[in-house]
């Protein structure tokens, strides 16, 4: 239960924090290696930076379906249905992520090494 608390708490973390008043949690968040494959094909660590860094803050997602997989003690896999909360917004079946968080020993943290977002049609 713990690695479920945990991993849902960086989850949400990624997603609700406002990067541009903090930008060195970004620099930790997001392992050196990390990449991501969207649906336009494969994103680097500075696109999804700039992606974070510009996203406005008071956007809020709801997190659902979330599972973890501890692969060893220090990799986890984690799985979650994604819906983005706004009133503006048009009518979504939100999206399914993957991610994998490795913890770091050197920063004491765990980081976003692998993303992956489809969304629901």
């Amino acid at each position: 239960m713990k690695a479920l608390a945990q991993m849902h708490a960086c989850e949400t973390s990624l997603l609700h924090t406002d990067f541009k008043r903090h930008p060195e949690l970004l620099e930790l968040m997001l392992a050196s290696d990390f990449y991501e494959i969207s649906a336009a094909g494969r994103s680097d660590r500075n696109t999804v930076k700039q992606w974070l860094l510009q996203k406005d803050p008071s956007s809020r997602w709801e997190l659902s379906q979330f599972e973890v997989v501890e692969m060893t003690n220090e990799i986890r896999l984690v799985s979650y249905h994604a819906l983005q909360r706004e009133p503006n917004l048009s009518p979504s079946k939100g999206s399914m992520h993957t991610s994998v968080w490795s913890y770091s020993a050197n920063v004491q943290c765990w980081q976003l090494r692998f993303h992956q977002a489809s969304k629901i049609v």
